[in-house]
């Protein structure tokens, strides 16, 4: 099983996986990047885990991150036909349709990254 329950977040985690991002802009305020996918060609946010250095992330490269996806526990404003979705933590989803997902319901996905190199 990959998705995980913890009560005392608002989250649930859903699967850690490897995707070859472009790194667009970074925010250092608030520990997040925009990139961009280079599979599905879509962009989405990440945010940095406590213990990485924004630093070392450069605009207009490419690396081969190791994301964490999580999915909100709050499910209000979800449509029905997207409930199972959220709400079926024990199915392994592609990562891709958790990309195309934050473009529908961005503040109910979150992408922390976890790692990365050049590939």
């Amino acid at each position: 099983m990959s998705a995980a329950l913890n009560e005392e977040t608002k989250w649930n985690y859903r699967k850690t996986d490897q995707r070859l991002i472009v790194v667009k802009t970074k925010n250092e305020n608030i520990r997040k990047v925009a990139v961009l996918d280079v599979l599905t060609n879509v962009p989405f946010t990440i945010t940095l885990a406590e213990s990485m250095s924004m630093e070392d992330l450069q605009p207009e490269k490419e690396y081969l991150a190791h994301l964490k996806v999580y999915t909100s526990k709050n499910l209000e404003g979800i449509k029905e036909d997207f409930i199972n979705f959220f709400d079926a933590v024990d199915v392994d989803q592609d990562m891709q349709d958790f990309i195309k997902a934050y473009w529908v319901y961005p503040s109910k996905i979150s992408f922390e990254l976890a790692d990365f190199e050049e590939p």
